[in-house]
């Protein structure tokens, strides 16, 4: 006598290894998303890890620039209050030493190598954490202005504070000596800066390149809360 169950069995055979198949195919796939998960995270952890060794050269950076303009502030106001006495009350030499600021333009440049491998390659999706991208685009904001305006005030340098210096003072006076195996000969009119001391023109100068210099100290203290802002949320990876 036939079996009438056979063709059931017949059919539950089949969907029990199409079960097993589905399930393995499954498992494989997750094992893949998990393999491809932990390789994206060694990536962004290898990432992060570099992205802090260039902030961190980026807050040297920013605290080297910073400290030149706080050290030029108090002495581009020295001048002007000279400038404003009816005899100034220091020597020629100190005058033309303090002149040197005019002449003296530091500019930050950033570290940018690691995010701009991320945006090269689109594995700034890997970044997850939605914070740091944030800042990273806050950072990068405030980059662009700063660059603006460095590159504004770099244009004053060539354009008004070297010719105010090589038309109305003695250049060799007022040159910093940078190498002393090449050093400049003495300057022969270095009494010049008396001459144009209280004059408008002169007062008019130093008074620009004051705010230019607050300007650009703004700027980059502004930059430099943001890059701190970078490196805290990157040591929680680190």
């Amino acid at each position: 006598m036939a079996d009438d169950n056979r063709p059931l069995k017949y059919m539950r055979y089949a969907i029990g290894e199409i079960v097993l198949v589905v399930i393995g195919i499954l498992i494989a796939l997750q094992i893949n998303t998990w393999n491809e998960e932990r390789k994206e995270n060694n990536i962004e952890a290898n990432y992060l890890k570099e992205m802090l060794k260039d902030y961190e050269v980026n807050l040297k950076r920013s605290n080297t620039v910073i400290d030149s303009y706080e050290k030029m502030i108090p002495t581009l106001k020295g001048l002007i209050e000279q400038s404003l006495l009816e005899k100034p009350s220091m020597s020629v030499d100190s005058l033309n030493l303090a002149c040197m600021t005019i002449n003296d333009m530091p500019t930050y440049s950033s570290s940018d190598r690691v995010y701009n491998n991320l945006i090269g390659s689109g594995d700034l999706r890997l970044i997850k954490n939605n914070e740091l991208k944030t800042e990273l685009s806050i950072y990068y904001e405030k980059l662009h202005i700063l660059k603006l305006v460095q590159t504004t005030h770099e244009m004053e340098l060539v354009e008004s504070f070297q010719p105010y210096i090589i038309n109305n003072m003695d250049f060799l006076a007022v040159a910093p000596q940078r190498l002393e195996d090449f050093r400049l000969p003495i300057p022969k009119e270095k009494d010049k800066i008396l001459e144009v001391l209280h004059d408008y023109e002169f007062r008019n100068t130093i008074t620009l390149k004051w705010v230019i210099i607050t300007d650009l100290l703004e700027q980059n203290r502004d930059l430099l809360k943001s890059n701190t802002a970078i490196i805290e949320l990157l040591k929680d990876y680190d």
